[in-house]
């Protein structure tokens, strides 16, 4: 069990939910700032962070999966980088706000810290050669450190193995893989994020039937979500009805949606990722099922929170994307620079919160739920090349 696993957040990201609260970790506010808000000037700041140690005995060596302790990220001002250091970064895709944000993250980081970063995506989870590839051309290119957002698990193992022989530390950023040699991790734990929704639904002490939408068969945090979900549900009145994997484009999830509901016309919720949530609305309300229909998710979309603002879904929480983007870059130049952050810890993730709308009662918090840290500007487009600086 991860103690610290947060369920209801608010602004200041101080969480709240019977056993788990977490309290507020004191900062030096004169050398660093809170919030990072892809602060560009170099200046280092700190955040509430999850921290995992890959090699504790209860932690499974493969993804580094396993509890975490409550603590605090504090990166490294632009006056600790030596030099330009050359990072690629390999995404699954740029279809949506939560990939969208941590380009931007990662933008703004190496902006701030003087190094240079080149971006590619592999256009979605089915394109692994792609992916691979792309891993390929950052070790031909000659980057000194690879930032990888896996399309699959356990499928990139031999990529990864290939960039360490060649002398580039790989960086696990947002999805998971399960390769024992990357040089660190920087996500949160989807068995998480599904926990705190299975939670919340049996907290709701209903019966309620449920099909699950997680997301990409294959993808270690569609996976992981189902585990969480499944696990808090257990012993509850709160029961699955069925579960489909797919891609997170918006078409494959509208056809996901609708054979779910023909196969299942007594559904009381839908729970998966957010792409899923968003079209699941249009959906309700095509069918005058707002309401009646709960939607879940397992991670939020700025377009998803105005959904949950306006009672079209119900309850979602956020990875942080932006600030994973952040933090990412900033492992990965301390790896560089070998400046390890404090503590054996090769895992780690901003404190996720959770967005629920008026649909939820006492759990509505939808009006001090804070966006910084985990979407982009609207104006921000993907940005493929940063010049290094330093």
């Amino acid at each position: 069990m991860h103690a610290s696993a947060p369920r209801y957040a608010g602004v200041s990201a101080l969480l709240f939910a019977s056993a788990l609260v977490l309290s507020a970790c004191a900062h030096d506010t004169g050398a660093t700032d809170r919030i990072p808000s892809a602060d560009t000037s170099g200046r280092p700041w700190s955040v509430d962070a999850l921290l995992t140690d890959c090699s504790a005995a209860d932690v499974e060596s493969s993804g580094c999966i396993g509890p975490n302790t409550e603590g605090t990220y504090t990166s490294l001002s632009r006056d600790d980088v030596s030099r330009p250091w050359r990072l690629c970064s390999v995404l699954p895709h740029m279809k949506d706000s939560t990939w969208i944000g941590v380009n931007y993250g990662q933008v703004s980081q190496a902006r701030s810290l003087g190094v240079a970063l080149s971006t590619s995506d592999a256009g979605g989870y089915g394109n692994l050669s792609q992916q691979i590839s792309q891993i390929e051309d950052c070790v031909s290119s000659g980057a000194d450190a690879i930032l990888l957002s896996a399309v699959s698990f356990d499928s990139l193992n031999n990529a990864v193995h290939d960039a360490t022989l060649a002398g580039i530390p790989v960086i696990d950023v947002g999805n998971g893989v399960s390769s024992p040699e990357v040089a660190g991790h920087v996500l949160q734990d989807y068995i998480d994020m599904g926990r705190m929704i299975g939670e919340h639904l049996a907290d709701l002490d209903r019966p309620l039937r449920v099909a699950l939408l997680p997301g990409p068969s294959g993808a270690g945090w569609a996976e992981r979500s189902v585990t969480g979900f499944t696990n808090a549900i257990e012993g509850s009145q709160v029961n699955i009805a069925d579960v489909k994997y797919g891609d997170t484009g918006k078409e494959v999830q509208l056809r996901l949606i609708e054979d779910v509901l023909a196969s299942n016309p007594d559904l009381d919720a839908l729970v998966g990722n957010a792409v899923m949530a968003e079209a699941a609305t249009r959906v309700a309300a095509e069918r005058g099922l707002i309401g009646k229909l709960g939607i879940y998710s397992t991670y939020v979309t700025p377009e998803l929170v105005d959904l949950i603002g306006a009672g079209r879904a119900n309850c979602g929480p956020s990875e942080q994307s932006t600030l994973i983007g952040q933090m990412a870059v900033d492992y990965a130049v301390r790896i560089l620079e070998d400046v390890p952050a404090a503590g054996d810890v090769e895992r780690y993730a901003p404190v996720p919160m959770v967005a629920c709308g008026p649909t939820e009662g006492d759990f509505d918090n939808i009006d001090s739920f804070d966006l910084a840290g985990s979407f982009a500007p609207s104006e921000f487009r993907p940005t493929f090349s940063v010049e290094g600086t330093q």
